[in-house]
């Protein structure tokens, strides 16, 4: 569409005297005399395709009016600074180029702001424009919110694309041409639909076959066709894009929102959870071999501490003659006192290992508390009257029983009355109590006036094998698990356990079990309790 720089502009001053056209002039002569502004126009692109500017070819003089410059002939729209006088004119012309537009656009006649009207289509190698000048007239309401609405769209951070009812698209906001970069040069109106599924397809590394390509368009089309629900689209540059299809009068709006990052962190929380999981089965592992190690070793040290248990009891019964010297007597009562020791010690790590491993059953039966701490403290009183410690219990007779395993209930008042003899100085007391809790449940106390525990050494006295303080371990000649121990049994049957203390005051352990576990006493008869075996030490 190249054409003489001179005759382009002769004629752009209106031509020869008579006001004939030159021949190689391609506007007729009757568009020269037209009031509004009528020219033609070269595109041009880069070396990629891109539109880059638009070159004036010929124009009425009504168009030289109208942009305030003459001669327009082999004048560029952008480079040369026409547009100045209306910014939106390139756009508008760039879109004639692939279908005729008529659009109203914001432009200045000196400080005044006016309207034109831009009526063009495409020619070979370029485009035919007609300007009209609307003058500074307030828009009508539905211009104004159109203007709005496709400035809002253009500001939006997700993506839009309008098509009619015939699949052809009508508007796509910029960030849509941002998103999809490589079906960016065909967003212009009046494409199909489909023919922008076919590009994708094309650019979509993934798709690597004419079949696979051919499969994923079929399913693209009918999913738009049915507007099915939200579906999130993978890029092939590693984003996603949460897809969503609305139908609206007169056509579909095909909406995108940027998921990436909710992609990513939903990635991330599936790795951990499978690590999580891996960490679970690798630990529940190593507990079980614990519980096998430990119940190995049990076997093997339960024989000879037997044996030295046995021997020690003789030596001092002295059943076959005196030892001749009291100072044997002695050592023979050490060596029964440490091995009974060390069979506790063994004896409460095997518990909590079971404990640990889920490996003691529990028996669900109605537990007389009343009669349960009677026996407990009946057992514990010699201990306390040698220790000159005042043992008191204030149980209700008519409190509820308590549905759970007697014999993890018997250890567990054993355990804590014990620990709480042993820790009290004489002169003291140990009191135990219970009572109906407000929401139906049943609360065991047992309080001291003994050395009490520092509040820095609280969370340690509850997890096995930590090193206690020095206080504490001079004061204590159990194996240091009772607490540990009774706060997984109580865990067991649904419930807490509380722990308070003031050094030099007195420590207090509560036991709360929840109310599905207090039984009506005439509901069912209290099962039998065990035997009270007090902790060696």
């Amino acid at each position: 569409m190249d054409c003489d720089t001179q005759t382009c502009a002769d004629a752009g001053r209106g031509g020869t005297a008579a006001g004939e056209l030159p021949p190689a002039d391609p506007l007729p002569i009757a568009m020269l005399h037209l009031p509004d502004a009528v020219a033609l126009l070269k595109a041009h692109h880069d070396c990629t395709g891109a539109l880059t500017d638009l070159e004036w070819l010929s124009s009425n003089p009504a168009a030289e009016r109208l942009m305030g410059i003459a001669p327009l002939a082999g004048r560029r729209l952008r480079g040369g600074g026409i547009d100045s006088a209306c910014p939106g004119l390139f756009a508008a012309l760039a879109d004639a180029l692939h279908g005729p537009v008529e659009r109203t656009v914001a432009a200045r006649r000196g400080t005044t702001p006016v309207r034109w009207r831009v009526s063009a289509g495409p020619v070979a190698g370029g485009l035919c424009a007609v300007l009209t000048d609307l003058g500074p007239e307030a828009p009508t309401v539905a211009e104004v919110l159109a203007e709005s609405l496709t400035a809002a769209l253009e500001h939006s951070a997700e993506s839009f694309a309008l098509f009619d009812h015939d699949d052809r698209l009508v508007h796509a906001n910029g960030r849509l041409k941002r998103d999809l970069p490589d079906v960016a040069d065909r967003l212009v109106p009046g494409v199909p639909f489909e023919e922008l599924a076919n590009r994708f397809a094309l650019t979509d590394p993934r798709l690597t076959t004419e079949e696979a390509r051919r499969a994923w368009v079929a399913a693209r089309l009918e999913r738009h066709r049915r507007l099915e629900p939200p579906v999130v689209v993978p890029l092939p540059d590693g984003r996603w894009l949460l897809s969503r299809e609305h139908a609206v009068p007169g056509g579909v709006l095909v909406h995108y929102t940027d998921v990436t990052t909710l992609k990513l962190n939903e990635e991330r929380l599936r790795i951990r959870e499978a690590e999580a999981r891996t960490a679970r089965a690798e630990a529940e592992s190593a507990s079980r071999a614990k519980s096998a190690f430990l119940a190995q070793m049990s076997h093997e040290l339960r024989t000879p501490l037997n044996a030295v248990l046995g021997f020690s009891e003789m030596l001092l019964s002295e059943a076959f003659g005196p030892l001749g010297n009291p100072r044997y007597r002695s050592y023979a009562g050490d060596i029964r006192d440490a091995g009974s020791h060390l069979l506790a010690l063994i004896d409460d790590i095997l518990e909590l290992s079971r404990l640990d491993g889920g490996g003691m059953p529990m028996a669900e039966e109605g537990v007389d508390l009343d009669m349960l701490s009677l026996r407990v403290v009946s057992a514990l009183h010699e201990v306390a009257k040698e220790g000159d410690v005042h043992l008191r219990r204030e149980v209700p007779a008519d409190l509820p029983l308590l549905q759970g395993d007697a014999q993890a209930l018997t250890q567990m008042l054993t355990n804590l009355l014990s620990n709480a003899v042993t820790h009290t100085r004489p002169g003291g007391e140990v009191m135990l109590t219970a009572h109906l809790m407000p929401d139906g449940g049943i609360g065991l106390m047992v309080a001291d006036t003994g050395v009490g525990i520092p509040s820095a050494e609280l969370p340690r006295i509850l997890h096995p094998f930590e090193p206690p303080d020095s206080t504490i371990a001079r004061n204590s000649r159990g194996t240091g698990l009772g607490l540990p121990i009774v706060k997984r049994l109580v865990e067991m049957h649904g419930g807490r356990m509380e722990l308070t203390s003031q050094p030099g005051v007195g420590t207090a352990v509560v036991l709360v079990f929840p109310a599905d576990r207090s039984l009506p006493r005439d509901r069912c008869r209290p099962a039998p309790l065990p035997p009270v075996i007090l902790p060696s030490g």
